[in-house]
């Protein structure tokens, strides 16, 4: 039977944590929250932990016993000299995994780098130009684009050049609430945003300006969050309308209408079809956080698309199997673990599975703590 067994916490946050990102090399885990500050972590001993042997000694969630961090993790830095306000997001760039990036409810996103060997990060860069709160920050997968997103309803897109010099090259204001996160395509340069307006935005760019190329509509409330599978074929969203939905690609424009369009300025849309929804009688309440893992056996059959996860406001941390059908007309959502009160009776902001370690779960809560999970298919 699938299940999940808890294998570490990690204590230290004064008050909700609102976000957790791996770096690269999944050996170290970026934390940020409402006391300002974020927090990097890792294993004392990576190559033991992961090895399979900790996931054997599964830990019993007490809520009379006062959490503490586990004896295999260390908090190796607290960021806390940038921020005037809450910490909502924390990302660490994909490529080297030695800088991150951190948005604020101060209306900054604060980029810090280390040099190899040192041990503390140093802000070397303030991005400002949101009119207030921060509310997501992600990195392209080449390092080279950063997006943010806000409560002003805007999509900002900056581009390093090096040194922490970032330049912003777009700002996008399509969407008519606040926009809640922003997610880079793992493959090609698209860029999606999830908003409080109900709908999800694909956004590409085209001569150096970007566009609004698609508009996915069906959710009935908020979209809180998104995730794409491994090679971006297709996207998962969660709601506060309680649903998870699966989309993918369809090319709206034909090789007849590519030529008659030939000689004018011309920029081919797309859309994206919901092959998938888990209904609104799984999750209670409003669903804020899901993440996309592989398949975690190595034999794995055709159609499997590994697990997804999602955190939720009914203090209920679930896994679902996804598989391909129908030749990817359409993809199965089965619910099979459920673990109530993952952080006590507290909301669960985000969940993360280890990029590098299939299998191994991150998730944060309005309790203050970061949990470290394994699933046992």
């Amino acid at each position: 039977m699938t299940q999940l067994k808890l294998v570490a916490e990690l204590v230290g946050h004064e008050s909700r944590v609102w976000q957790i990102s791996w770096d690269p090399a999944g050996t170290r885990l970026a934390s940020c929250s409402s006391d300002r500050s974020a927090r990097i972590w890792a294993p004392i001993s990576p190559e033991r932990f992961f090895s399979g042997n900790m996931a054997d000694s599964a830990m019993e969630l007490d809520a009379n016993q006062s959490p503490k961090t586990s004896e295999s993790w260390q908090c190796l830095e607290t960021i806390d000299n940038a921020h005037k306000r809450t910490v909502r997001s924390v990302v660490f760039e994909p490529t080297r995994g030695e800088s991150l990036a951190t948005a604020s409810f101060d209306g900054t996103t604060a980029i810090w780098s280390r040099e190899p060997g040192e041990e503390a990060h140093e802000c070397i860069a303030t991005l400002e130009g949101h009119e207030n709160e921060v509310k997501s920050v992600a990195w392209s997968p080449s390092g080279q684009l950063l997006a943010t997103c806000g409560r002003d309803k805007s999509v900002w897109i900056w581009e390093s050049n090096g040194e922490g010099d970032f330049d912003c090259i777009s700002v996008l204001m399509e969407h008519t609430q606040d926009v809640k996160m922003v997610l880079w395509h793992p493959k090609d340069d698209l860029l999606v945003s999830f908003s409080y307006d109900d709908t999800i935005r694909v956004w590409k760019e085209d001569d150096d300006d970007w566009y609004s190329a698609a508009t996915l509509t069906g959710h009935e409330s908020t979209v809180w969050a998104g995730a794409f599978n491994a090679d971006g074929k297709y996207l998962a969203s969660v709601s506060d309308d309680r649903t998870m939905r699966v989309w993918t690609r369809r090319n709206t424009n034909t090789a007849e209408e590519s030529e008659a369009n030939a000689g004018f300025y011309y920029r081919p849309d797309f859309s994206f079809e919901c092959v998938a929804k888990v209904p609104d009688s799984i999750h209670k309440r409003a669903i804020y956080s899901v993440s996309w893992c592989g398949p975690t056996n190595s034999s794995a059959e055709d159609g499997d698309l590994g697990w997804l996860a999602t955190g939720c406001s009914d203090n209920i941390l679930r896994v679902f199997k996804a598989t391909e059908t129908g030749a990817g007309s359409s993809v199965d959502v089965s619910l099979k673990c459920a673990q109530e009160n993952a952080h006590g009776l507290s909301d669960i902001n985000c969940v993360q599975w280890n990029p590098v370690h299939p299998g191994w779960l991150a998730t944060c809560g309005d309790d203050g703590i970061v949990r470290i999970w394994h699933l046992e298919p």
